[in-house]
């Protein structure tokens, strides 16, 4: 799951993303496993009210798991995929 996406705009970038990163160990053999999970598609997201401070603005726009599934499907592997969502 995208946690850290979730995680980032509900806290209005309080808790940053980090890039995931692997060290492989040549002297060792490295199993991977895979697992995907996530909201509704239809399921929104947006900064909670309760984390915004006094005349804080929010972040990001409202959009759903959805949306930001078809802006992630569009994007390349390197790319910030909040950006679409963010508010300049």
């Amino acid at each position: 799951m995208h946690v850290y996406v979730v995680r980032q705009v509900l806290t209005n970038g309080r808790l940053k993303s980090v890039r995931h990163r692997v060290v492989a160990n040549s002297l060792k053999p490295r199993v991977s496993m895979i697992y995907f999970a996530g909201p509704a598609p239809g399921q929104r997201m947006a900064p909670l009210p309760q984390l915004l401070g006094h005349g804080e603005q929010s972040l990001y726009r409202d959009f759903t798991w959805g949306d930001y599934k078809k802006a992630a499907y569009r994007s390349r592997l390197g790319d910030n995929r909040l950006d679409p969502f963010r508010i300049q």
